[in-house]
């Protein structure tokens, strides 16, 4: 695109409308370099795929959070009550829920419900799922009934819940003609390792006992996960390959957890497999700071509480040994997220196995890129979202 070159006014530098410009542009400036920091994103980056996008920085200004005031990631109280009052029901819940996005059919009304299902392990606890059904006649959702996402959501397994995708759900219910299952697992540290995971399968094996009363097809289900829930996402797709049950029509893992710390020094150390073009592309990227591997430990402390063997591989899928029966998968990565590293080794430890793979790296974004839903890298990467299903539940019989 050629640049344009804008004559300014002349306009001496001693002028009080000249100096009133200067000043608030230094404030916009200064302003958006605070964003940048308290996302971990860095104005000056060296790759370009690192820089800021100022569409996404100009979105996230925009919605009513001062996200330099969120608590630690591993302040488990405060950081509840913050998801409470500002994602789920807070303004920037209203805001998430007027999603712009491209259609591929008219929409449709979706019904949602919290269902309560008792945990597996016979602790006597109980799970909800969230369902979101589209409203379609049976006749149009195909002869074997519609196919099924379970959405796991993020959190770093101590706080979250399915309503904070609730935008993401809705959307892909209505546009895939889909059933959509919010599970809503127990939290750690209440609930350690590896309750969260368990709640995950029986929630499964819920859908699969369910199906006929849903309408679900239950030959066509995915799975769709974030940052820990990214983490869920893998390790059940592992125990899926591994007890050779129903197989997954695909798996989508945004931003994942892929490794504890030490698991991923561990798989650095004994590569035996190539690094991928992606990874290439951040050779000389910085990687997390001391202080950042410190509180990521102290969180997988809180997940897993006495357990201490940081390469189990469904805590840490990146040492998992797989095979080509692992379900199709799809990896998202953030340019500007210190989990990227761990995510495109993931990808590419799937390729090496054998698993279809799509691999994307979304430049000049942070780990919470999907928070201005209507930012355009955030609305285009849904749109290939929604694809990416519709593909996978395809009817191969039509």
């Amino acid at each position: 695109m050629a640049e344009i070159a804008v004559q300014e006014p002349n306009i001496g530098t001693d002028h009080p409308v000249h100096a009133q410009a200067q000043d608030q542009l230094q404030s916009e400036v200064s302003s958006l370099e605070q964003l940048c920091k308290a996302l971990g994103m860095d104005l000056h980056a060296k790759n370009p795929l690192e820089v800021p996008d100022i569409d996404y920085l100009q979105h996230m200004a925009r919605l009513p959070v001062d996200f330099t005031a969120v608590p630690s990631g591993t302040d488990v109280e405060n950081m509840r009550r913050w998801i409470d009052s500002t994602l789920l029901h807070g303004p920037l819940a209203e805001c998430r829920l007027q999603c712009d996005i491209k259609r591929r059919q008219p929409p449709v009304l979706i019904d949602t419900r919290n269902i309560s299902v008792p945990c597996s392990d016979g602790s006597g606890h109980k799970f909800a799922i969230r369902t979101y059904v589209p409203r379609v006649e049976s006749n149009k959702s195909g002869a074997k009934g519609m196919p099924a996402i379970l959405m796991l959501h993020g959190g770093g397994w101590i706080h979250g819940k399915p309503e904070g995708d609730e935008a993401f759900s809705i959307h892909f219910a209505s546009e895939l003609r889909a059933v959509v299952l919010g599970i809503d697992y127990r939290l750690a540290p209440e609930h350690p390792y590896p309750a969260a995971l368990d709640d995950c399968w029986e929630a499964l094996e819920w859908v699969t006992r369910h199906a006929s009363e849903y309408n679900i097809d239950p030959s066509r289900i995915g799975v769709w996960g974030a940052s820990a829930g990214g983490n869920l996402a893998a390790a059940l797709a592992i125990r899926v390959s591994r007890e050779n049950r129903q197989p997954l029509r695909l798996v989508s893992l945004v931003v994942p957890v892929t490794a504890h710390p030490k698991a991923q020094v561990m798989f650095d150390l004994d590569r035996t497999i190539g690094k991928s073009q992606n990874e290439q592309s951040f050779e000389h990227s910085q990687h997390a700071p001391d202080a950042v591997v410190k509180e990521f430990e102290k969180l997988y402390e809180l997940y897993t509480g006495d357990l201490t063997d940081p390469c189990d591989p469904l805590l840490s899928p990146l040492m998992a040994k797989l095979d080509a029966n692992h379900p199709p998968t799809h990896v998202t990565v953030a340019a500007c997220d210190l989990l990227k590293f761990q995510g495109m080794a993931y990808a590419q430890h799937l390729r090496s196995a054998g698993v279809y793979v799509v691999e994307e790296v979304l430049p000049g974004v942070p780990h919470g890129f999907t928070f201005p839903v209507n930012a355009e890298v955030t609305k285009s990467w849904l749109e290939r979202q929604t694809d990416a299903f519709a593909a996978a539940f395809a009817d191969e019989s039509s």
